[in-house]
């Protein structure tokens, strides 16, 4: 507890990393000096490229630059120090991960990779584990209900992956690790630029045996390519195609994480294998009107197997077979009257599908099969009011027309003030947000209820951000609020054939959550940068008056960047999470901390081809920490992966 009371005072004293990213850097005019640009274009909190600063929404940007400075190879962990995101994962590296906003449940975040929407119809959420960073430009985490821009299940924020354009001259970068647990990974990056075609294209693989030393099911592999091709046309249209593939083969090592005993299974296992493509089409028509068009798919087959011992799980399936497949097709075009007003209209349409097939304990049947198709079409209008260059309101609203669960219309309005003599910006936003029932929630055997109609949720948020001393120091705060209804729950019913266990799920849920978000960063010289961040969350069950499980009310992430000589990076990152509730049964979750650290050495510059030679080693949970994320699976000790990366050009 000394420890970790000495961490949260050091985070009161000193944004994220991820804040750093919302800045880069050009060279001034003056020899060896730097200009910072703080003021990034971002596209996912508007569809339409927007200055942050004109954004009343709360955005974190999350760079290439950063992923390399932290050198980053997990797509969650890269998430880990955004203000108000929580992330748990089902134990070490390969394994299962949830992302939580403010205090939502999972399934209420859309995640999308280049717009494409990544999460299972079936189970009704993402899976960070199944997502490489590779050929990666930024991450964009829009927090707040989004559901006017994106539809259902967008109530709590919406997390976009963003694919890099190829530009300048051909090179590749090839970088190898090894490390604790028997870690391995390589990677390989080409990009570059041929006249009016682009291109970057990336792949990876690791392999890992676990945390679990003295148990045998808990290998994890996994394999990812990812990229982007396209072709810029002299009457100025775009087109690109991105795509993405990935396989993830993990042993689950937790039968069942019951305390005070956690019941430990020899053969389980499980194989997921997703793939994606987005063909995008961007027009203009003229220096008022753009079209832009978006057609995608995303498919995801999963295996899994859990045969005796244990003899009996009374929750699970023995053996199953899971599909997911998803059609989305999308037209926005924008009208631009002179400098100070954009209106955008769109329209899209989405066929999403699920089958499951498999054999369930507990089931009399033992083969079921379930399947559901929903089709969904929507119009979205919003529009985009810049007066004085100081004043920025944005305005929507969405009709979504849902073939299973009818008609929806959803709004939202932000607004964001600029007082450019003392650096600072107001923001405030306000928004409804939906959730469709996933195809578990409707047909999983015993547990589904075909009745279930979607979540709702309204919110609002106020908050400011202020920079001084030439940028060097940069704060803020945001105060959110957001109100559920119709949640999904399970409520104890009488026995049937329909719940054979006594349980379905429900619209009977309401909660609130609540919270404060602040960020400081601070280059007191150059090449030092030390930041903290700190979230307050009030998750309230308002049918029971507890807690929502699984939430943390207090997180912090703090520490520091330093480049001591030009070639030498380093690093040293905090995270904080306090107490958690988890169920009456299994009460309550301790807290944890975690230290990371590690750097980048440039052991040789330019020669010949070869552009630079790296060294780089990345250590996670330095001392040596026992804690969990989620009950009855323990993170890893101490690891660390020392690896090369040596780029060509």
């Amino acid at each position: 507890m000394r420890r970790l009371s000495w961490l949260v005072m050091m985070s009161v004293l000193i944004t994220p990393p991820l804040a750093r990213a919302q800045e880069s850097k050009t060279p001034d005019t003056g020899p060896g000096r730097e200009t910072k640009v703080v003021d990034p274009i971002v596209v996912t909190a508007t569809k339409v490229e927007t200055p942050q600063s004109q954004i009343g929404a709360t955005v974190t940007v999350v760079t290439e630059e950063e992923l390399r400075t932290f050198n980053q190879d997990q797509f969650q962990e890269a998430l880990r120090t955004v203000p108000g995101v929580q992330i748990e994962r089902f134990g070490g590296l390969g394994k299962a991960a949830t992302i939580r906003i403010r205090g939502s449940d999972p399934a209420q975040i859309q995640v999308l990779v280049d717009g494409m929407r990544v999460k299972s119809p079936t189970v009704g959420a993402a899976d960070p584990s199944e997502l490489s960073l590779d050929a990666v430009d930024r991450i964009e985490v829009v927090r707040g209900p989004q559901s006017t821009l994106y539809g259902a299940d967008a109530l709590a924020g919406v997390v976009n992956v963003i694919t890099k354009k190829g530009a300048g001259p051909p090179r590749a970068t090839l970088a190898v690790e090894g490390g604790s647990y028997e870690t391995s990974r390589e990677s390989l990056n080409v990009q570059g630029a041929l006249g009016a075609f682009n291109f970057n294209v990336s792949g990876s693989h690791y392999d890992t045996r676990g945390n679990l030393r003295r148990f045998n099911n808990d290998d994890s592999t996994f394999t990812a390519f990812a990229g982007r091709i396209g072709y810029d046309f002299p009457w100025k249209g775009s087109f690109w195609v991105t795509g993405r593939y990935s396989r993830l083969d993990a042993d689950l090592p937790v039968d069942t994480p019951r305390p005070p005993v956690t019941i430990f299974d020899p053969n389980s296992q499980q194989q997921t294998e997703t793939w994606l493509f987005t063909l995008n089409y961007t027009q203009p028509i003229t220096e008022w009107w753009d079209v832009r068009l978006r057609y995608g798919q995303f498919a995801r087959n999963v295996g899994f197997q859990d045969p005796p011992p244990p003899e009996f799980d009374a929750f699970g399936p023995t053996e199953s077979l899971t599909r997911d497949r998803r059609l989305e097709a999308e037209v926005l075009t924008s009208f631009k009257l002179g400098t100070w007003n954009t209106l955008t209209i769109g329209g899209e349409y989405r066929d999403e599908f699920g089958f499951t097939r498999g054999t369930f304990s507990g089931v009399d049947a033992p083969l079921q099969k379930f399947r559901k198709e929903i089709v969904t079409k929507s119009l979205l209008g919003e529009d985009q009011i810049r007066l004085w260059d100081r004043l920025f309101v944005t305005g929507g609203v969405r009709y979504e027309d849902n073939d299973t669960f009818g008609e929806s219309v959803t709004g939202r309005v932000s607004a964001a003030v600029a007082v450019k003599e003392t650096g600072t910006t107001i923001r405030g936003a306000w928004g409804e947000g939906f959730r469709a029932p996933s195809v578990d929630d409707l047909l999983f055997p015993g547990f589904g209820n075909p009745s279930l109609k979607p979540e709702r949720s309204e919110s609002y948020e106020v908050g400011f951000d202020q920079r001084f001393w030439d940028n060097r120091v940069r704060f803020g705060a945001t105060y959110f609020h957001t109100a559920f209804r119709d949640l999904i729950v399970s409520t104890q019913v009488p026995i049937s054939a329909e719940a054979p266990f006594g349980f379905l799920p429900e619209n009977v849920g309401r909660a609130r959550t609540e919270g404060l978000e602040t960020h400081v960063e601070l280059e007191p010289i150059d090449r030092v940068m030390l930041y903290a961040n700190y979230t307050w969350l009030r998750p309230k069950n308002l049918i029971t008056g507890r807690d929502l499980p699984n939430r943390s009310r207090h997180t912090w992430n703090t520490g520091i960047v330093v480049t001591p000589i030009e070639r030498l990076t380093l690093f040293v990152q905090a995270h904080v999470a306090s107490s958690r509730f988890v169920s009456e049964f299994s009460g309550t979750l301790p807290g944890w901390f975690r230290i990371d650290t590690g750097g980048t050495y440039r052991l040789l510059g330019r020669t010949g081809r070869m552009e630079r030679l790296e060294l780089t080693l990345r250590i996670e949970n330095l001392t040596n920490e026992r804690y969990e994320e989620i009950i009855g699976w323990r993170q890893p000790g101490f690891n660390a992966l020392l690896g090369l990366r040596v780029a060509f050009q």
